[in-house]
């Protein structure tokens, strides 16, 4: 039986009406989408399940190690902090750090509040968080010392209060000091405040095809119905190894994607909570720091983006540590080299390679592919994630193309967003029906495995980092001694795209890469910084309507490199 016959065998009487992940048909806002309908009513009442772990380990960073009772209890006193804030259901309340259980606590606790979480990029400058703030709204927010420099300059300018977690010099009546606020509140009950399965609950920016980031305001129900679809994608996944689904010790997951990234949120944090899992946080990704947290806390689950899987097949000195622990080498946020796939699964004996296909207006769930299928298939993104996700090809006029033709994927469920905060035409232009139009160009073979073969959006996607080059673009026109510039990504081995730039600048400026680069980092996050440049001496090339020919320069570039 191959991986996906045993999946689909598993999912049918794992959903049936009686079982405990059942699902059904159900109306909402006019459109009918299949639903977990034994779920919780929200995420605050999914959280209660962290107190039948009890003391299992959940958290560990560096030599701080919470339990699940003791994250839930401390997000309880989070949420009773805020209310003592001032801060009402439907408020926005935002977090910006590194990975670090304060994260974990903060955006626990905010849903508790009745709040909505919104998650900030912790690579993001002032510029960014400025917009960001703006756009949500959000007038509190929980930070770590070195991003709290960041939204100093905004504490007046945009009315804000930081809760900061860590040493800080606290000169401003509004820079808060986490471990104070939380030690005066000894409530660890949530708050009773009505949730419903509508009711917004998480606020994440993504970078699309625009200059700026838009904000993808998910309900509760979405990302309940995303969680629980991963958690049944995990237990099936069990099952095809021919063990009891649940059973075993206690399953451990390596966070080292950024929880503001819906895959480290959603995918590996929420989904830990229900699995019963132990997170183990990297800040910053080293894979010899990785190897030794895998070997130290016997890590069973690897996910990152393809860099991260790709960085360990490479190190020379792997045979140093015991990895032997690991049983899934997940990927998420850009493709994985198919040339990796085979080469993954032989590295380690019981370590298989699994890869996964969502968005953040998705909640990260859409397709995946692991077992014997994907060594078959490594360029496939595998099948939808039923019986939650559909999917469909269609061409440029909406409707569904042939087997094996290219058309646009489409993408249903009800783990969607609701809309783009103050976005609508965004919104309209983005989902139809309850459909999200994703913008990736797909093929679904006679088998019906997906295959993603090129992008619409004109984004770049840097080691899982998404990038609108038309924000790039702003940053470096703006540039008084460039005349013209366009940016595209271009194929690197390890981060699977970097930025590039072909400039034409002021005759007799002088400008260089080096001297761009200097000037666009009071701008831009580093990650968004081109390196790789194309300088022109004459204005750029253009296609017949005028336009930049930007294929062409991209093309050109690719040759040389």
């Amino acid at each position: 039986m191959s991986f996906f016959d045993s999946v689909e065998a598993f999912v049918a009487a794992a959903t049936a009406p009686e079982a405990d992940l059942a699902v059904g048909r159900k109306v909402i806002n006019g459109i009918e989408y299949t639903v977990f309908t034994k779920a919780p009513d929200s995420l605050r009442d999914m959280f209660a399940t962290m107190l039948t772990h009890d003391d299992l380990p959940f958290l560990v960073e560096n030599e701080t190690r919470l339990s699940f009772r003791q994250t839930y209890e401390a997000a309880a006193r989070y949420a009773h902090v805020l209310g003592a804030l001032g801060v009402k259901k439907g408020d926005h309340v935002a977090v910006s750090m590194r990975n670090r259980p304060e994260w974990v606590i903060g955006f626990i606790g905010t849903l508790m509040a009745g709040a909505v979480v919104t998650p900030l990029n912790s690579w993001w400058g002032t510029e960014e968080n400025s917009y960001a703030l703006k756009d949500s709204g959000a007038r509190i927010v929980l930070v770590d010392p070195r991003r709290a420099q960041h939204f100093v300059p905004l504490l007046d300018t945009q009315d804000l209060t930081l809760i900061v977690s860590g040493d800080f010099e606290r000169n401003h009546p509004r820079l808060l000091d986490y471990d104070e606020l939380m030690a005066a509140q000894t409530d660890t009950t949530p708050p009773d405040i009505p949730i419903d399965p509508e009711d917004d609950a998480t606020l994440m920016y993504t970078s699309g095809s625009t200059g700026h980031p838009k904000g993808a305001v998910s309900t509760n129900r979405a990302v309940i119905t995303a969680i629980l679809g991963y958690a049944l994608m995990g237990l099936a996944m069990q099952a095809s190894r021919g063990e009891a689904p649940g059973s075993g010790p206690q399953p451990i997951i390596l966070e080292t994607i950024p929880l503001f990234h819906v895959t480290g949120c959603v995918v590996i944090f929420l989904v830990s909570i229900v699995a019963g899992r132990k997170m183990v946080l990297m800040r910053k990704w080293d894979v010899n720091e990785a190897m030794r947290l895998i070997e130290k806390e016997r890590v069973t689950s690897l996910t990152g983006v393809p860099t991260m899987t790709t960085d360990l097949l490479n190190a020379p000195n792997r045979d140093d540590y015991d990895l032997s622990s690991l049983t899934d080498l997940g990927a998420g946020g850009a493709a994985r080299p198919p040339d990796h796939v085979k080469p993954l699964d032989d590295m380690l004996d019981k370590a298989r390679p699994l890869a996964g296909y969502g968005l953040t207006e998705t909640n990260g769930i859409g397709a995946f592919n692991a077992g014997d299928d994907y060594i078959k298939r490594p360029s496939s993104i595998g099948k939808p994630a039923r019986p939650i996700v559909e999917i469909e090809i269609r061409d440029p006029q909406g409707r569904v193309v042939p087997t094996g033709e290219r058309g646009e994927i489409y993408l249903k469920s009800a783990a969607n967003i609701r809309c783009y905060w103050n976005k609508p035409e965004a919104t309209q232009e983005a989902f139809s029906g309850g459909w999200l139009h994703t913008g990736d160009v797909g093929i679904f073979d006679d088998e019906g495995f997906l295959y993603i073969v090129d992008r619409i959006k004109d984004i770049i996607i840097r080691g899982g980092e998404n990038i609108a080059t038309l924000e790039v673009e702003a940053a470096i026109c703006a540039h008084p001694d460039v005349l013209e510039a366009v940016v595209f990504g271009v194929p690197h081995e390890r981060l699977g795209e970097v930025v590039a730039c072909a400039v034409y600048a002021r005759p007799g400026s002088g400008l260089d890469g080096q001297k761009l680069c200097a000037d666009l980092a009071a701008q831009l996050a580093a990650f968004k910084i081109p390196s790789l440049f194309d300088f022109h001496e004459a204005a750029l090339p253009r296609i017949a309507s005028g336009k930049i020919a930007k294929k062409a320069l991209r093309d050109a570039m690719i040759a040389r490199s």
